[in-house]
């Protein structure tokens, strides 16, 4: 295979390699415009995404797509910054509140609508107002737990207040798993997260004793597949590749009581070296092609609306239509993001 994988080494370390990769810095874009590189998310994300969308992109344009791995969307915006000056890389799939932040810091570049048609089949939800980027996969909170050792599963996120003491591993905020409970949290209980978090905060530190772990590691899908945690909440994605890849032994669950969903956007690097392979590349991730085959690959739901997934696919991923949905204004929450991550520490995790 073509491709380079290019580790995140440190951010010294990346830009040389991906200089190297990119045959040399500054002004090159033109010798270039044979690959892209693209910074996401690593290990399953990249291995299926690779497996689904960049060999499929490869064969048919003729690009080089080098995959640039990191373990979260802060990490990513981390190299971004650092490298703000020279970039190395073209595109970035990231959650769009920190996308946001990358937008308002110059990071991010404006999509022509010329040259990424597809941006128009993205549906409303997943649209930027501004012509940035749009969303490239949605995914929904979820819950897991151990076939093996629970006998009744639970149906809500409500009833993981009922299950027995340090049996729940829930990532906290800033990790956005645990913001978007916290919102979950506010409507189950009839407050606006926007107006006052606080009775939403004084709802989650009655689940703290339930609670064995607020950082799992090295996720909560090992967790409860080897019955450390016996439940946990996650993103339904990955819930469904690591029940298959488990055999069973990881259950998922659609809580009945509140979808809430987390959208990745896809973006151009502003002053990327190779801007036109970068388009092309964000084109395609938006094509029918692009978004059934990682749908079916790994269960992220599409973005566009013209989309035929097999019934056995469908089933699994969430429609950005399920009425459940519980909204989440991102854009808001990227500027309140510090301040619950410290109510958190204060009356949830430290109380």
């Amino acid at each position: 295979m073509s491709r380079t994988h290019i580790p995140v080494l440190g951010a010294g370390a990346s830009i040389l390699m991906l200089a190297t990769a990119c045959g040399g810095g500054g002004g090159a874009a033109d010798e270039a415009n044979g690959e892209v590189n693209i910074l996401g998310y690593a290990a399953a994300f990249e291995d299926n995404y690779t497996a689904a969308v960049l060999d499929a992109f490869e064969g048919e344009t003729g690009i080089t797509a080098n995959f640039v791995p990191a373990q979260n969307s802060a990490e990513m915006l981390g190299q971004l910054r650092s490298e703000s000056g020279n970039p190395t890389i073209d595109v970035v799939i990231m959650d769009t509140s920190v996308a946001n932040t990358a937008i308002a810091e110059g990071l991010l570049a404006e999509l022509d609508p010329a040259e990424v048609p597809n941006v128009e089949n993205v549906v409303e939800m997943g649209q930027n107002p501004d012509g940035y980027g749009p969303a490239v996969t949605f995914d929904n909170l979820t819950i897991i737990y151990n076939t093996e050792s629970v006998t009744e599963p639970p149906t809500s996120f409500s009833d993981l207040w009922e299950v027995p003491d340090n049996s729940v591993a829930i990532p906290a905020p800033p990790d956005i798993q645990g913001i978007a409970l916290t919102v979950l949290t506010a409507d189950e209980i009839g407050a606006d997260y926007q107006q006052d978090i606080q009775p939403a905060i004084d709802r989650l530190a009655e689940l703290a004793p339930k609670v064995q772990t607020w950082d799992p590691q090295p996720d909560s899908y090992q967790l409860v597949t080897n019955d450390s945690a016996q439940y946990a909440i996650a993103w339904n994605a990955r819930s469904q590749f690591f029940s298959d890849e488990s055999g069973g032994t990881l259950g998922a669950v659609s809580p009945e009581d509140g979808i809430a969903f987390q959208v990745n956007t896809i973006n151009a690097i502003e002053n990327s070296p190779n801007p036109e392979a970068a388009t092309q590349f964000i084109d395609y991730a938006l094509s029918p092609e692009a978004q059934e085959a990682f749908a079916a690959q790994m269960f992220y739901a599409p973005t566009i609306s013209n989309v035929e997934l097999p019934a056995e696919v469908a089933e699994r991923v969430s429609s950005p239509e399920d009425p459940s949905i519980v909204e989440i204004d991102w854009a808001w929450m990227a500027d309140e993001r510090d301040g619950w991550t410290e109510l958190w520490r204060r009356h949830v995790i430290g109380g």
